[in-house]
């Protein structure tokens, strides 16, 4: 006896259903294969799409003005770049430990990690060159950029080093007189990474200093304020007296060493431009300062040259 449908080599027909949950089947099952499929690939389509425009609007700058591009070939300490053209970069508004300073080489290879080797934008939001003292056997100054960078990812993604690297807690906020467009930006970005005890604050030497061991840094440090090599720190008090003069304002501070008091200074040029709060009118004020340290006859302080050095905090 024959079995049905064996002979002819046909198997048994599949039960579906109704004929209405059939045409709900051929409706899911296109050409190209499943809906499932399909959506996918347009999700794909329109990932490829939306990076290809981020690449092609380039880095978003802002306000800051447009500089030169290049492909960065080396990394100094945590904060200075070198281009392929040979053109040497100092990441405006921002500072990193270097030499033999506590997590100097993290800092470093925070920089490499994001920069090295990758394609860049240079902007600029205020004086856009550094020009040193020529050294013995030089015939001309040492230049450097003095910019904000755009990093170009793997991805085609463009992103802020600076940015990236304050947030890491990488790098710490640096703003000067003539460059800081984006300091307070970085400033919210440093208080967070400082909060969390991301990177470099993790350390106790960068953490802030009460105005007792600012004084002793100082008087260690025994530099002039003004020069490169002052040690830069942040400190916390309350400002006992406020005097501002023609030329000059000194902030002293509450708790120094009644034998060296410490206090906030800021004269010349960088008083004049000052734009902040008036600075006769903060005695008695909680502030947070950053700056160098330095000594000016036998006496500890901390210079300041811009306003966003100096916020005036709560009580609590």
């Amino acid at each position: 006896m024959s079995t049905p449908y064996r002979t002819a080599g046909i198997l048994p027909a599949r039960r579906f259903g109704s004929s209405e949950s059939m045409k709900v089947r051929a409706r899911r099952t296109v050409a190209g294969g499943p809906l499932w499929r399909r959506h996918r690939l347009l999700q794909h389509t329109i990932a490829a799409v939306a990076l290809s425009v981020l690449a092609a609007c380039g880095p978003q700058l802002g306000s800051l003005e447009k500089g030169e591009t290049g492909r960065v070939v080396r990394a100094h300490n945590g904060d200075t770049l070198e281009l392929d053209s040979g053109l040497r970069v100092f990441l405006a508004e921002i500072d990193a430990p270097r030499g033999e300073a506590p997590y100097a080489a993290q800092a470093q290879g925070e920089l490499e990690a994001l920069a090295l080797h990758r394609e860049v934008q240079l902007a600029y939001g205020g004086t856009r060159r550094w020009i040193g003292r020529p050294r013995e056997g030089q015939t001309t100054a040492p230049e450097a950029a003095l910019a904000h960078v755009f990093v170009k990812s793997e991805g085609g993604r463009w992103f802020w080093l600076q940015h990236e690297l304050v947030a890491r807690g990488a790098a710490y906020v640096r703003p000067r007189r003539d460059n800081h467009a984006r300091t307070e930006e970085l400033m919210a970005l440093e208080a967070q990474a400082r909060s969390a005890e991301r990177g470099l604050w993790r350390q106790r030497a960068y953490r802030p200093l009460n105005v007792r061991a600012a004084a002793r840094a100082a008087l260690e440090a025994n530099a002039n304020c003004m020069r490169g090599d002052a040690p830069y720190r942040i400190i916390e008090g309350r400002v006992r007296e406020a005097r501002a003069f023609d030329r000059r304002a000194s902030l002293e501070m509450e708790d120094a060493n009644a034998e060296a008091p410490f206090a906030l200074v800021l004269f010349g040029e960088n008083f004049t431009a000052w734009d902040g709060a008036p600075l006769a009118s903060l005695t008695g004020a909680k502030v947070r300062a950053r700056g160098p340290l330095g000594v000016y006859r036998d006496q500890p302080q901390l210079c300041l040259e811009h306003s966003s050095q100096l916020e005036v905090l709560g009580d609590s």
